[in-house]
């Protein structure tokens, strides 16, 4: 990371952390950190304009507020969808809601800003902390500079060029639905004989709902698997695609579903992906309901629509909203607001 040039005249600060044990396996302590901060804070020569903090409930993110009261720096909050109700329910939810309540909140309330996602996640704040001081800011993506054809990355992953390719691309975990992608695959074989369900990502917990799924669907033929990719095989599976696929129970982004609009590949999602917003504005996919029969219909609708008029709004309207630079225009505009930020 630090020999990339975007990142020069930037100081990385990397802390030693403690308490990766099963009763703290959430939390970690990092004192480093903290005297690292409380020194930046102290000097007035070196002190920050303004803090952005990313994250709740940890212990960086606990006592970075804190300190940026203390010293009177103006201090930017994103929560990064810790908030919503399904991330709530997840692991020590009643620690969360104590430590919400008498911690977080108040943080939240402080802030400069609070920066949201989505548009969902900033109404989810709003309501569930009535806050007057929430703004927008999506996630961020780069266009990638040369594009491929669809041949040449079909070729090199040995491909079938006239296969009709649905690529899944996330973590295999059970909130991201796979076992219902694979459903509506099978269900389209009939229409597609040459349907092929391209599937990539890590096991986190639902290998074995994805493995059941194949057999039971007699998918095992036209199934690829792929673990964890990045960098160059990543992009040739967005390019050798026709229709990228996640039809996750909630995401607070999904940073794959623009990624693949950066690309011009069309996208098929449900509205628990919070990024659907973008494909939905666009009109370079489908938003679907919950079921199997929805999800199958999305996909054929994309199969069977001119998918380079598709691909060409998702491109363009990342290039136009959701670039890096652009975020980093918003994000300088935030920034500059909070200067003079004064405690309330």
């Amino acid at each position: 990371m630090l020999n990339d040039p975007q990142f020069q005249g930037a100081e990385v600060f990397i802390a030693k952390g403690y308490g990766r044990t099963r009763l703290l396996a959430r939390y970690t302590w990092t004192p480093q950190a903290r005297r690292w901060l409380w020194e930046q804070l102290r000097k007035l020569e070196e002190r920050p304009d303004v803090i952005h903090i990313h994250g709740v409930f940890s212990h960086l993110t606990t006592f970075a507020p804190r300190l940026a009261r203390r010293f009177g720096v103006p201090y930017i909050l994103r929560p990064a969808g810790t908030f919503s109700p399904k991330c709530l329910m997840m692991g020590q939810r009643h620690l969360k809601r104590w430590f919400t309540k008498f911690f977080v909140a108040k943080d939240l309330r402080l802030a400069a800003a609070v920066q949201a996602t989505t548009p969902a996640e900033a109404e989810e704040l709003v309501r569930q902390f009535k806050l007057s001081n929430v703004v927008t800011i999506p996630h961020g993506v780069e266009l990638p500079p040369s594009p491929l054809s669809r041949q040449e990355a079909r070729a090199k992953l040995g491909v079938d060029a006239n296969s009709s390719v649905v690529l899944y691309l996330s973590r295999i975990a059970p909130k991201k639905r796979i076992d219902l992608l694979v459903e509506a695959v099978a269900r389209l074989r009939s229409e597609f004989p040459n349907i092929l369900s391209i599937i990539a990502g890590p096991d986190a917990g639902a290998e074995a709902v994805l493995n059941s799924a194949v057999k039971r669907t007699n998918l095992d033929g036209q199934v690829r698997r792929f673990g964890f990719v990045q960098g160059q095989e990543k992009e040739l599976l967005f390019y050798a695609a026709d229709v990228l696929v996640l039809p996750s129970q909630s995401e607070n982004f999904g940073v794959v579903v623009v990624e693949a609009m950066a690309r011009g590949l069309p996208v098929v999602v449900t509205p628990g992906v919070a990024s659907h917003v973008y494909v939905d504005a666009a009109g370079c996919g489908f938003t679907v309901d919950d079921s199997v029969d929805a999800l199958a219909e999305g996909i054929r609708k994309v199969l069977r629509s001119d998918r380079t008029e598709l691909g060409r709004r998702g491109r363009e309207y990342v290039e136009k909203h959701l670039t890096w630079s652009t975020v980093a225009t918003r994000l300088e505009h935030i920034y500059t607001e909070s200067l003079g930020f004064g405690l309330r």
